[in-house]
């Protein structure tokens, strides 16, 4: 009785310890030069009035650990061990990026609040190693294939005589997500509409956040963000962790909202000057304003069979169109025929309830060129490979291909590789110089 008390009493104590030092971090994150950061190219030194933001975004778990979505911290870290060549280097298989000054990967980390149980952090799909082999926060990690890593975890904790952590509908959903994307829909949507991964560049000029436009500001897409983590979900009576107050929430945002897009490599002035002139002759600059990100806005989303138009070709839609995936239209309604989207009304009450400036939406928000180099590939759903594709008629664009060994499948629901047939005329000379242009911002 002695030995098993001593052996509780020092568990209780390391945990106790462990719970308390996460807690003196975050307290002490405003002045102490010892908090945990990565080696990111990008990366605020200590002193910066920023650093506190960056360690939220970093390993801020916003307390939704104790929604134990996840088997506990040390069952994952037994899986590195147990199967290197799946699990091994911090998950690196399944595109997570390691973190040498912590037992996890970034953007997956012990709780805030629990520290026996892991969560996600705003680093897990926003912490990407450019093509260049730089490490940069606030671009999507386009090789993380995070919904093949659920379904894998998942299925070791099964066979350990765990009950599963997912139902048969959300496992084939996961399943079919790939890199670089995450699932748009409601866990109960009977099918996967899924979204790739945005870019967080200087979000505090856009008036127009998330890939629908829906949000106004960069503390909107913050508050749903962390709405979306579990915090506050679904309402203040009902949801297991409290959101936090807004001053955490406040800090959090003069880091989310001013991280700034990677230097792009070297291009042939003479081609990048021929393809800026052909950005604006062919009416690029109609949507996209790579300049004054503010005046990207929202163009209405058509049916493919409709034609696509840019902004001033029809007094009917004043902000142009553009094609898209029938399965996406759901989002801009909440409903279908399939079936309802319930998390949907829940979050309407969380957007009122926290006066949120949210708008309707009836298509796509106008994607930030910036760092368009680093982030294939392209479309809402990241169903065009290369900028090369997204310059050839959709039906020429390829239709099956492999991306981070998943095998991309466009023809199924949810993954058309239809839409902005914009640039598709010109001629090779000028997508060459277009795409030069493009590389350069």
């Amino acid at each position: 009785m002695h030995v098993r008390f001593r052996r509780l009493r020092l568990r209780a104590l390391h945990l106790l310890g462990a719970v308390m030092t996460r807690w003196l971090i975050v307290l002490a994150a405003c002045s102490s030069p010892a908090l945990p950061a990565i080696d990111a190219d990008n990366a605020l030194p200590p002193g910066d009035p920023l650093y506190h933001g960056q360690y939220q975004f970093l390993y801020d778990t916003w307390g939704a650990e104790a929604l134990d979505a996840w088997p506990p911290a040390d069952f994952l870290i037994g899986l590195m061990a147990s199967e290197p060549d799946v699990f091994g280097d911090q998950f690196a298989r399944f595109g997570f990026l390691p973190d040498a000054h912590d037992e996890l990967p970034i953007g997956l980390k012990r709780g805030i609040a629990d520290p026996t149980r892991v969560h996600e952090t705003c680093s897990l799909c926003h912490t990407a190693r450019l093509p260049d082999g730089r490490i940069w926060m606030g671009s999507p990690n386009e090789q993380l294939d995070f919904g093949g890593f659920q379904v894998e975890v998942n299925k070791r904790w099964v066979a350990a005589g765990h009950p599963s952590l997912f139902g048969d509908l959300e496992l084939r959903k996961l399943a079919a997500l790939g890199p670089g994307r995450a699932d748009a829909d409601s866990s109960d949507y009977p099918v996967v509409v899924p979204a790739d991964f945005p870019t967080y560049f200087t979000l505090g000029d856009r008036t127009a956040t998330n890939y629908l436009g829906t949000g106004r500001n960069v503390r909107t897409e913050a508050y749903l963000s962390i709405f979306t983590f579990g915090a506050g979900n679904p309402d203040v009576m009902d949801g297991l962790v409290p959101f936090p107050d807004d001053k955490r929430v406040t800090t959090f945002l003069d880091f989310f909202g001013q991280l700034q897009p990677p230097d792009p490599p070297p291009q042939d002035p003479a081609l990048v000057a021929a393809g800026k002139a052909v950005f604006a002759s062919a009416g690029c600059a109609a949507c996209h304003h790579p300049d004054d990100i503010s005046q990207d806005g929202v163009v209405t989303a058509v049916d493919a069979a409709q034609p696509e138009l840019q902004p001033g070709a029809d007094p009917m839609y004043p902000r142009g169109t553009i094609a898209t995936d029938p399965q996406h239209r759901i989002l801009e309604t909440g409903a279908s025929d399939t079936g309802s989207d319930s998390g949907y009304y829940d979050l309407l009450l969380f957007v009122q309830d926290n006066h949120l400036q949210v708008t309707g939406t009836d298509g796509y928000r106008v994607n930030d060129l910036r760092g368009l180099w680093a982030t294939a590939p392209y479309l809402h759903d990241g169903s065009v490979q290369t900028l090369q594709d997204l310059l050839t008629p959709a039906a020429q664009r390829p239709q099956r291909w492999i991306h981070g060994g998943f095998a991309f499948d466009t023809t199924l629901p949810g993954n058309g590789a239809g839409g902005h047939e914009f640039g598709t005329t010109l001629s090779d000379q000028d997508k060459a110089a277009l795409i030069a242009y493009l590389d350069s911002l």
